[in-house]
């Protein structure tokens, strides 16, 4: 989990935005201030598994644009937390398949890398579309 967290920090500051991590009340949701482009990561996150997710999802408001101030908010409201969640998870996706770690179910996928349950239609179609890397 540190390594991969390492690896999207480091994403991050190689995008050229800014990182602060901060130790908030687990409740304090992270966000991305384009304006700034900088992305806010609460690491005293109620969800633990789910850092590396909401990383991910803050570098995708960045990467897309997305301006003002984009919270997460841990549900798919609007397209634009979509498209972040689904930048979220292919990065994720590609750190596992660098690493050479392979694995039969999405699900499994999902529990090792603290991929939300929402994603889980999406996991199955990542699948489905790179099986030669999974199996």
């Amino acid at each position: 989990m540190n390594d991969l967290i390492q690896y999207l920090l480091n994403f991050a500051l190689d995008q050229g935005f800014g990182v602060a991590q901060l130790c908030e009340d687990e409740d304090y949701r992270s966000l991305a201030d384009k304006s700034k482009q900088l992305i806010i990561i609460n690491i005293n996150w109620r969800n633990k598994t789910e850092l590396p997710f909401i990383i991910g999802h803050e570098i995708g408001h960045l990467i897309d644009g997305d301006y003002g101030l984009s919270h997460y908010c841990g549900t798919t409201l609007t397209s634009k937390e979509r498209h972040a969640d689904l930048y979220s998870l292919n990065l994720i996706f590609d750190y596992a398949t660098r690493q050479y770690d392979c694995y039969e179910e999405p699900s499994q996928f999902m529990q090792a890398y603290g991929i939300p349950t929402r994603m889980y239609d999406a996991v199955v179609d990542l699948f489905r579309n790179n099986d030669d890397l999974l199996f």
